[in-house]
């Protein structure tokens, strides 16, 4: 997200990882070369509302710390276009303002692309939903789009609450 954006929506990470600066300590490397990681729609809302989301304080923290590694390319992320209708969809239940500037800080991170749903994509989500589902494990369809979008993009992890 960029720094006037992360300033006004979140709370200062004091985590010494996320405060050093890796460029002044001779250990920058390329973008390119950092880790993928498949972002879910909450990573974004813990940040964005942390009081409409069910996510514990180190949830909270950990998300600033993802979204702040992305920002300063330490991290690649990904997530698929679903993220801004989930997003939106918290923005209007809790009659907040807003959405508007967190959809384009989004989609202004140059270190984060937002994934079309596809055909094939759809299909493999609905896949990998009948493959994990289950009473004790609550797998929805919008899990297994940020799923297969992680596995389409060859992700290296993927990150959620």
């Amino acid at each position: 997200m960029p720094s006037g954006w992360r300033a006004v929506t979140c709370l200062p990470t004091t985590s010494a990882a996320c405060t050093g600066s890796s460029k002044r300590d001779g250990k920058m490397r390329g973008v390119e070369d950092a880790p993928l990681a498949c972002l879910d729609a909450n990573v974004f809302l813990a940040v964005l509302i942390p009081a409409a989301t069910t996510a514990a304080r180190e949830e909270i923290t950990g998300a600033e710390r993802v979204l702040r590694a992305v920002e300063e390319g330490r991290l690649r992320g990904v997530s698929t276009t679903i993220v801004f209708g989930e997003i939106c969809y918290v923005y209007l239940r809790e009659g907040k303002p807003g959405f508007e500037i967190a959809r384009a800080a989004i989609e202004a991170e140059p270190n984060l692309k937002a994934v079309a749903v596809t055909a094939p994509l759809a299909v493999h989500a609905a896949e990998l939903r009948r493959k994990y589902y289950s009473k004790k494990n609550p797998f929805s369809y919008n899990d297994g789009l940020y799923l297969a979008t992680g596995l389409a993009e060859r992700a290296n992890l993927l990150i959620t609450s």
